[in-house]
């Protein structure tokens, strides 16, 4: 079932066809008498500039609206629910392969770039085993994202939805919570997450990231310290703490790290139009994704080791 992007309202169906496809008309939403979704009618460059620029309208329409059935005025009759429902499960599982197939790929791309930048060939073996590691890492994230989400939701009693006493209270109906499923979760993430991924893959090609942020490579000891520069002084242990960050900060890959930063706090926002979580609670579950997604190559160099 759609909702209005406005205010999240469901409905029945988004617009009303006639005779001919292109002749539509846009329902309006019973509760704020706003259009229910005029991104029907949008072209998909301008929804791709209202993902970009993380308008809460945009995921309503792409996790709710997107593809949904509308009611044709010819016939005088709207789709069956169970139609309906098997429409949108099926959108979403495609969106889903596809979006985590491009992710996969951009990622993989811009693992095997530094390869590529050292040795002139890369082996199938490299890619394969960058590939691999590229997907346990999606998984992993978006395995701990969706469990911890999942549980915030069930401690809040948000799942599962009580559809009936929603209907009870008609003004108080929340659209996304009645038409919930888990699926919805990693999609957010992957809507918020491939735009930072590809701007990284374009920034790439006027950009040689340094060949590991594990590298001990040459550090230039800044003169200015901000700590030493204070007019009081501090323990021996406060300014090896700043040098420490600034060595990791020089040695670092700053276009990886904004970028990464990026997706983080778009993936934040887009699971806030999601979810009736607060915000400290969907930072706590981006980041322990983050966390989840850095364990596997430290748990597979581990394990290499053994073997």
């Amino acid at each position: 079932m759609p909702v209005c992007t406005n205010c999240a309202y469901p409905a029945d169906h988004v617009y009303t066809t006639y005779k001919t496809k292109s002749n539509i008309r846009l329902g309006v939403c019973a509760r704020c008498d706003h259009f229910l979704d005029p991104l029907i009618e949008h072209p998909d460059l301008i929804i791709l500039l209202d993902l970009i620029l993380l308008k809460p309208r945009v995921f309503l329409h792409l996790l709710f609206n997107r593809g949904s059935p509308p009611y044709d005025a010819d016939q005088g009759k709207a789709i069956s629910a169970d139609d309906r429902t098997k429409v949108r499960k099926n959108r979403l599982t495609q969106d889903l392969w596809r979006l985590g197939a491009l992710s996969i790929v951009a990622e993989t791309i811009l693992r095997l770039l530094p390869t590529k930048t050292k040795s002139l060939t890369t082996t199938w073996i490299q890619a394969f085993t960058v590939t691999a590691i590229v997907c346990l890492e999606g998984f992993t994230q978006h395995a701990v994202t969706l469990a911890l989400a999942l549980l915030a939701l069930k401690k809040r009693g948000w799942i599962p939805s009580s559809c009936s006493t929603a209907r009870n209270k008609e003004l108080l109906r929340d659209g996304r919570q009645e038409n919930f499923v888990p699926i919805l979760i990693p999609l957010t993430i992957l809507y918020t997450s491939l735009l930072p991924l590809l701007l990284q893959l374009v920034l790439s090609i006027w950009y040689t990231p340094p060949p590991s942020i594990h590298e001990h490579l040459p550090f230039a000891q800044s003169s200015t310290s901000i700590l030493s520069n204070l007019p009081f002084q501090l323990p021996q242990e406060y300014l090896e703490i700043e040098n420490a960050l600034n060595q990791a900060w020089f040695r670092s890959d700053r276009v990886w790290v904004g970028t990464r930063l990026l997706g983080g706090m778009s993936a934040g926002f887009g699971l806030r139009v999601l979810l009736p979580t607060k915000p400290w609670e969907t930072t706590a579950i981006v980041l322990a994704g983050w966390m989840g997604a850095a364990v596997v190559p430290h748990a597979m160099n581990y394990f290499k080791t053994f073997v």
